[in-house]
């Protein structure tokens, strides 16, 4: 998908390029909620949601995602809670596509 890709961004920089760029038709791999967004800032354009085949997963619907909620982040954040203890070997692993997404975010224009 990536090697496909016209463009690859954080959520900010894929409503931007949506918004400004001069094509009239996108596909978009993304969580249904940016989509919404897409399309109230650029009405105008046709904006395609790539479809999963996979029965398993959904993943422009994340149910996780949205069981998120502002209260929740601030009372994680006050009481710093729930505490997460992971191993250093699954964190060593898992800070890999963390960092090379940042770096990523860097050479978007």
């Amino acid at each position: 998908v990536l090697k496909l890709a016209h463009f690859i961004g954080s959520t900010s920089a894929l409503l931007d390029y949506v918004e400004k760029d001069d094509c009239q038709k996108f596909i978009i791999a993304t969580e249904e909620g940016i989509l919404h967004e897409m399309r109230k800032r650029a009405p105008h354009k046709e904006l395609i949601p790539a479809l999963v085949f996979d029965e398993s997963c959904n993943c422009s619907e994340c149910f996780y995602m949205k069981r998120n909620t502002m209260e929740k982040l601030y009372l994680c954040m006050k009481y710093e809670l729930p505490e997460i203890l992971v191993d250093e070997e699954l964190r060593l692993k898992a800070l890999k596509p963390i960092e090379a997404m940042l770096d990523l975010s860097k050479s978007i224009k």
